[in-house]
């Protein structure tokens, strides 16, 4: 990739898919389009978040013809985090307007809005723990690896953690360009379906 900013797409090129893509892999269109389309919401949000989150799948799918429009998508999905977790508080009666991004985060934390069991990325990580110490038991390890107790938010705050700093970088202009977003999408798809049951 040049340092050269990229200008308006040629006319010509506008629906070509972006040659930066061909460096990563022979993803074709339809390939793109099912990976985020696996990554949808329930349905149970405000129309708002949910149309956030929309305008930031769209921004990925079209990041496809125009590789920098990952660091769009990437933000708008921040957007729909955030946004979900000030609609769930307003709804919880407090006054939004008083919290930082951080307070609310915490906030959504100590009321257990958000816990691990309702991420996929984490809600199996008891089993696949006990599944690696009883291979270690069969394979001879004498004794059992100390791998610390499970807490029900370890993941959340982790997450929490991970949010708060790439919002904060992406909204001070640090580029961050990634072709994969599915663990951020899929990581606040997750959020805001255990802000907002299903209906």
């Amino acid at each position: 990739m040049t340092d050269l900013p990229d200008g308006l797409e040629p006319l010509a090129s506008v629906l070509a898919r972006d040659e930066r893509w061909w460096s990563i892999g022979d993803r074709t269109l339809e390939q793109h389009h099912a990976l985020i389309e696996g990554l949808a919401l329930h349905g149970g949000a405000p129309r708002d978040v949910q149309q956030h989150y929309e305008n930031a799948r769209n921004t990925w799918l079209y990041a496809f013809f125009n590789y920098r429009l990952l660091q769009v998508a990437l933000m708008q999905i921040h957007v729909a985090g955030e946004a979900a977790i000030k609609a769930r508080a307003k709804m919880e009666g407090l006054n939004t307007d008083k919290f930082t991004l951080k307070a609310l985060l915490d906030t959504a934390l100590e009321r257990r809005w958000l816990l691990d069991v309702n991420f996929e990325a984490s809600a199996y990580r008891a089993e696949r723990e006990a599944e690696h110490l009883a291979m270690l038991r069969f394979m001879g390890v004498p004794h059992t690896p100390f791998v610390g107790p499970l807490h029900e938010q370890d993941f959340a705050k982790g997450l929490v953690e991970a949010f708060r700093h790439i919002r904060n970088a992406l909204a001070h202009g640090e580029v961050h360009l990634k072709p994969n977003l599915s663990w951020e999408f899929m990581a606040v798809r997750d959020l805001i379906n255990q802000l907002f049951p299903a209906l």
